[in-house]
């Protein structure tokens, strides 16, 4: 855990505080400007303690000194700040390290600026032996002012990040070459561990992307910090990301952890001018400090945050209408120095047209929602609605996972390219990609482009849509729904024993009952009203007994008799396992096989569209597995022509326990359409993990106990052990793409007994 931490304030001489036309020179400000200064051993300690608070583990002085401001003869004290503030700072981390604290190591954030702007006045050239040298010396100087206890290494290797490569006149592999070796010269063999900013064109031990501040960057090392406002310095054009109260910040940090690199940096510590701190501050007192430790622990301890909810959460699709102003739902097209489209109306649509630049490619810039994002990789669909005119061709370039692909994968091209017809219609393009990773990696932060290879081409609406949710979520449609959040009022409980139907943790939970129609009916608002479907998540949690009943959901179902039309997850013989239609009044209805499975949800659809032609079905249903990823199957699992044999039935819509079974359900969402209900938003819960469960694999004196915890994929677990039941222990799992994490007790061998329990983190 990195940070750059600028050092040059100083309030007895206002040196970046008060600009030279006595403007305040700060965005954002410290908590007080008393002692505020690089000269201050009680100011470095101050910010060492805070370090410790926020998590950090190697500050990173930002040095700009150079050998041309040197000032021979003269003391350290009366050399310039970057060079007179270290040994303060050396002192600060000497006093705390004497305390018994564990203050951050000390690596060095070469600003590169210098090899432009130095007091020579020369811009450096670091393929020549003059230029090599002064690179090195740069460096050198700045690790004889830290002595080598207080060095941050990796690996036995001081730690050097290096700015902009921008700056220098040129550079080659060679500068590193001579720095390594000259480094162990002077310093007793030892070589540096060489962190390049991604414009420098070497080999080094890492790589970090300058503007992490702006929104997450990890070409290798993470880059991630808390917004950007650099309105207090002179000559800029204005830019701001706004901070959201901490909301961007974690938004950051929640991206990164969910694919972590070994290595982060925060951007900043104190650049008060370009306001990207997050050290104690007068706007925001210790909030950063607090939100890094807290994501710092998550980081440390192998932790996946649950993805952040949003309006956007769990909707089928995000589309953009592009116009004179675009209508934004949950996508946003936006212009780039190479992605510049105008307004336009081609045959009565409105839309924008690509317009061309002094840049050689052509393209428009899209960037999703955050909490549109459901998963590490994922695979949609994106649909272009484009006026076919002219020749040419189009196609996607999205932020995927193909690392050989440009900048590792940020711009991954779809496999599939549209040719222009010249047809002089509006048309329609689908895309299908696969391992989408959308992390903002290209120009401007955009999560894809359409790349355009066409002197004309215009575009009226893109949509991006995830093929592993039902087509009712995020729509606006006529019905009720219940996630079982909370307390499920508008439920009637039917000739079922107490503790039959229950809520815990977001879900509804419904046993087996010994006899009777056990049911859990949704009371509409007139009792007249009827659905004509319903769709429901579920998962069986376990069962025993085979030819059973294990419930459902239904139409038609009354409080006063015991009618309904009923779909039920049903355990056969020999482990068969299938979906069975029931009409309680008359009849078994018609089955049909399906492997589910305990322990995974499930989409259940059921619809209800009575006609009076025999051999036409009434009843339809629907099943399919409730991952994220698995599109809703086109055909229908079970049916039944049940009318005009038997009567028609109408009621209210329920779910329905088991008969003299073992056996449990969940749910956790229940959804009922009809036309004459209220007109919603359908908002889907979050996908809940599977229950854990474990195996043993081995128990021994040598091996101790080791267990495999099996459950959702690349999700993270808490297992706890315990001898009395009073103490637990927790240790944090984190299942592989199998579904698996291992876990081995080489404590447990000489006790007498050992507990184990597991939970997910949601």
């Amino acid at each position: 855990m990195f940070t750059p931490y600028f050092y040059w304030y100083d309030a007895y001489t206002s040196a970046h505080i008060i600009d030279s036309d006595g403007s305040d020179a700060l965005t954002d400000h410290p908590p007080t400007l008393t002692d505020f200064s690089y000269k201050s051993v009680e100011w470095h300690k101050t910010q060492l303690l805070d370090m410790i608070d926020a998590g950090i583990d190697v500050l990173l002085p930002v040095y700009w000194g150079e050998p041309s401001q040197r000032r021979l003869g003269q003391p350290i004290s009366a050399q310039p700040w970057s060079f007179s503030g270290i040994p303060p700072l050396v002192q600060a981390r000497d006093q705390l390290l004497a305390e018994g604290k564990n203050p951050p190591a000390i690596g060095m954030f070469y600003d590169t600026s210098t090899l432009q702007y130095n007091a020579a006045g020369r811009r450096i050239d670091l393929t020549t032996p003059y230029g090599q040298q002064w690179f090195y010396e740069s460096i050198r100087d700045f690790f004889s002012l830290v002595p080598a206890k207080h060095w941050a290494m990796i690996d036995g290797h001081p730690v050097i990040f290096l700015y902009s490569s921008a700056f220098a006149e040129n550079h080659d592999q060679t500068c590193i070459d001579f720095l390594r070796t000259a480094f162990a010269s002077d310093f007793g063999g030892r070589k540096p561990f060489v962190v390049r900013e991604i414009s420098w064109h070497v080999q080094a031990d890492d790589v970090y992307a300058w503007g992490g501040a702006l929104g997450l960057k990890n070409p290798g090392l993470a880059s991630l910090g808390p917004g950007y406002d650099h309105s207090a310095v002179p000559g800029r054009e204005p830019l701001i990301v706004d901070r959201e109260n901490g909301a961007f910040f974690e938004r950051n940090w929640i991206k990164f952890l969910r694919r972590p690199s070994p290595r982060v940096m925060i951007e900043t510590w104190n650049e008060y001018h370009e306001g990207t701190d997050i050290a104690a501050s007068r706007e925001y007192g210790r909030q950063y400090i607090e939100l890094n430790r807290k994501y710092v622990n998550m980081f440390k301890a192998g932790l996946r945050p649950p993805r952040p909810r949003g309006p956007y959460s769990d909707f089928k699709a995000v589309y953009v209408i592009l116009k004179q102003t675009n209508a934004e739902h949950g996508l946003v097209q936006f212009d780039h120095a190479d992605g510049v489209t105008a307004p336009d109306n081609i045959d009565n649509s409105d839309c924008r047209v690509m317009v061309k630049t002094q840049h050689a490619g052509r393209y428009i810039y899209f960037r999703i929602d955050e909490s549109f994002k459901w998963a590490d990789t994922m695979l949609v669909e994106v649909n272009v609605e484009y006026y076919d005119a002219g020749s040419g061709s189009f196609r996607i370039e999205f932020d995927g996972s193909d690392t050989n692909a440009p900048f590792q994968g940020a711009y991954t091209a779809s496999s599939s390219i549209v040719t222009l017809k010249n047809s002089w219609r509006w048309l329609n393009a689908t895309f299908k990609l696969t391992g989408a990773r959308f992390l903002n990696s290209q120009n401007g932060g955009a999560d894809f482009r359409i790349a355009i290879n066409a002197d004309t081409f215009a575009v009226r609406k893109v949509t991006v849509a995830r093929q592993g949710l039902p087509e009712e979520a995020g729509a606006v449609l006529h019905g009720l729904q219940q996630d079982f959040a909370q307390p499920a009022s508008s439920w009637i409980t039917v000739d079922a024993p107490p503790g039959t139907f229950h809520q815990t943790n977001n879900m509804l939970v419904a046993k087996t009952a010994p006899s009777g129609f056990p049911r859990l009916i949704l009371a509409l608002p007139n009792p007249n009203l009827d659905v004509s479907e319903i769709l429901a998540r579920l998962r069986v949690v376990h069962f025993a007994d085979q030819n059973r009943s294990l419930g459902g959901i239904g139409f038609a179902l009354r409080t006063n008799t015991n009618t309904g039309l009923i779909l039920e997850l049903h355990s056969g013989q020999s482990s068969q396992r299938m979906l069975a239609w029931k009409n309680t009044q008359t009849s078994t209805g018609p089955t049909a096989d399906y492997p589910w499975r305990t322990n995974l949800w499930f989409w259940l659809r059921i619809r209800h569209q009575t006609n009076s032609v025999t051999l036409h079905p009434d009843l339809f249903a629907r099943i399919w597995l409730a991952d994220g990823e698995t599109p809703e199957p086109t055909a229908w699992t079970a049916w039944w022509d049940y009318y005009p044999q038997f009567p028609h039935q109408k009621g209210w819509p329920g779910i329905i326990a088991g008969i003299d079974s073992s056996a449990a359900i969940e749910c956790d969402f229940f959804l009922a359409k009809g036309d004459e209900l209220p007109e919603i938003t359908v908002r889907l819960p979050p996908l809940k993990s599977a229950r854990p469960e474990f195996t043993t694999i081995a128990c021994s004196p040598s091996a101790g106990i080791q267990l495999i915890l099996t459950g959702t994929p690349l999700s993270d677990y808490v297992l706890e052990t315990t001898t009395d039941f009073a103490k637990w222990s927790p240790v944090a799992l984190a299942t592989d793409k199998s579904g698996r994490a291992s876990f081995a007790d080489k404590t447990a061998w000489p006790l007498p007994y050992r507990f184990y329990r597991a939970r997910s983190l949601e």
